[in-house]
């Protein structure tokens, strides 16, 4: 049976007492249906992980702060799975939620994908009715991962990706070095920093 719909609430005021953060990104994902990873490497400061199959609803928001950019993208994509597609029925999704971007000559540029999880249970979500409303998915990525249990400035966001990625450099590390993603658990609080790792 498909996990109850993740309403606005929930996504947005889900908090939970954990001992570090990662033990509450795994307690959450128990509770909530969220794709835990199949395999963990711990590095120094930040973990490699590698996650099953994923599908998602994303869409793509142009020229606004990193703020502003998830909460127009967010409401979109709760319209759509909230009875807003071809089948008028709910969708269900869970966390994370999160958006991801480019870094262009040293910054992040404000063109975004904002996305949102569906629950593993649905194999064949209804189509959108909002054209700018897409279907996303991978399988067996690899990913590397730093996690912040802390609410941040919107330029603080920004300077946490640029120093992730200097460390994936000066470690080595085979990494897609233009393209982030960052994961959010409860709304701009416990939150994830990926880059994908490049494949060979």
């Amino acid at each position: 049976m498909l996990r109850v719909f993740l309403t606005v609430s929930v996504l947005f005021g889900h908090q939970i007492a954990a001992k570090d953060m990662e033990q509450e990104m795994i307690d959450l994902c128990t509770r909530v249906d969220c794709p835990e990873p199949e395999q963990l490497i711990q590095d120094k400061n930040y973990k490699e992980m590698q996650y099953p199959a994923i599908q998602w609803i994303e869409t793509k928001v142009d020229d606004m702060d990193l703020v502003h950019a998830m909460d127009t993208g967010l409401k979109i994509l709760l319209n759509y799975s909230a009875f807003n597609n071809a089948e008028e029925t709910i969708v269900p999704v869970t966390a994370p939620w999160g958006i991801s971007g480019h870094v262009v000559n040293g910054t992040i540029s404000q063109n975004y994908i904002v996305y949102l999880l569906l629950v593993p249970q649905v194999k064949s979500p209804p189509a959108p009715t909002d054209p700018t409303v897409k279907f996303g998915s991978v399988s067996d990525g690899w990913n590397f991962v730093r996690a912040i249990d802390r609410k941040l400035e919107e330029k603080q966001y920004e300077e946490h990706v640029l120093e992730f990625l200097k460390d994936l450099e000066e470690d080595n590390q085979p990494f897609e070095p233009g393209h982030f993603a960052l994961s959010f658990y409860r709304k701009w609080g416990l939150m994830e920093i990926t880059f994908l790792k490049a494949s060979k």
